[in-house]
């Protein structure tokens, strides 16, 4: 199989626009697609670990990411009133808008020269071993060495490719976001338990002036809620916390748009993450529970771990091996701490301890080289 020159890239999430990115700097005829016609401006935060921050360091992004996010290096535990159970440092990471974060990949992939379309899905992908052909929604047809799967956790690519057995299967968990101006105190990664030790609330700084709050509900299958209701079911599963940090930010909660709900949907694909020149990545490949908040992290790993392997190696087979190779364990590990953490949390009996130990031995783990 012949060196890659020319590459698609479908879905330009976190993981796709920085493939995008990475490609089109290593060199490759880059073209990513996405079926969202507009990218969107509504979302909650990210947190960038220190492995994540060291990743887009190397690709040189890390300062626009700093610049619009806020830095921190603590993990704080409070019960329901605010009052302080536990305080540890971590390596530094950042916490960022969702949509702001994706502005700065999509303009890096653009001016790095990749070819960002929106409003397009590709409606048949077929391996013809020697090249990928395409046909997209629009009609227009094309043939590329390798076809990134990038579509997220819902993947048609990998239900095509790597068939239904790999489908997303629910954890037991969702979480309720919502945005909300920073108070002082939510300077790092900040969690409030229930008395009961059943229900924790999180917050996470997004930028100097804002920060956001996620609320993690237990469910033997999906729940489903009237949209327009969301604001007030919100208020009513957090009722239990008087920390001032939650109530004052629920107060700024008045509609239902501003209340984004989603169910723990997982999958951790086996490797190899390729089937011919059709290769996974991010969510498609691993979309992990988010208690370890490094979903977004390993996608952009990913992303730079596949430029590496496409430039140093003499084909497309042996680049596809070495980046399943590279990544598969380290993704692993991440993946099993973060559900073991949602267990955790499902059980009759809490135990913060045990799971803030795990949480900051994971860290730790993450500053190993990717």
């Amino acid at each position: 199989m012949t060196r890659v020159n020319r590459v698609l890239v479908v879905g330009s999430g976190i993981g796709g626009a920085t493939a995008a990115y990475t490609l089109a700097k290593a060199g490759l005829e880059t073209h990513c697609i996405d079926i969202q016609p507009v990218r969107s401006t509504v979302g909650s935060g990210i947190c960038l670990l220190h492995n994540t921050m060291r990743a887009l360091s190397e690709i040189g992004l890390a300062e626009p990411c700093l610049d619009s996010g806020l830095r921190f290096e603590v993990f704080k535990q409070y019960d329901a009133t605010g009052r302080p159970l536990m305080s540890n440092p971590t390596p530094p990471g950042i916490g960022i808008r969702r949509p702001e974060l994706a502005r700065i990949l999509e303009t890096a992939a653009s001016q790095a020269g990749a070819k960002m379309e929106r409003g397009l899905s590709a409606s048949a992908v077929t391996d013809r071993g020697d090249r990928v052909e395409v046909t997209f929604s629009d009609g227009r047809e094309a043939a590329y060495d390798l076809v990134v799967a990038a579509d997220g956790a819902y993947s048609k690519l990998r239900e095509q490719f790597f068939g239904p057995e790999h489908r997303v299967w629910f954890a037991g968990q969702s979480a309720w976001r919502f945005n909300a101006p920073r108070p002082p105190e939510v300077d790092g990664f900040c969690l409030y338990r229930s008395p009961d030790g059943k229900r924790v609330v999180g917050a996470l700084p997004t930028s100097k002036e804002t920060c956001y709050l996620f609320f993690l509900e237990n469910s033997a299958q999906h729940l489903h809620w009237p949209d327009d209701q969301l604001h007030i079911l919100v208020r009513e599963r957090l009722s239990a916390f008087s920390a001032p940090v939650v109530q004052d930010a629920l107060a700024q909660v008045t509609r239902p748009q501003q209340v984004l709900v989603r169910p723990f949907d997982i999958t951790l694909v086996p490797a190899p993450w390729h089937r011919g020149r059709v290769v996974l990545l991010g969510d498609s490949a691993h979309s992990p529970t988010p208690q370890m908040t490094s979903g977004g992290g390993m996608a952009i790993e990913d992303a730079v771990v596949l430029a590496r392997c496409v430039k140093e190696q003499a084909s497309v087979q042996d680049a596809l091996a070495a980046y399943s190779k590279r990544r598969f364990e380290r993704v692993k590990t991440i993946w099993d701490a973060s559900l073991q953490l949602c267990k955790y949390e499902q059980e009759e009996v809490s135990n913060p301890q045990r799971s803030a130990a795990l949480l900051l031995q994971t860290y730790q783990y993450l500053g190993q080289p990717m």
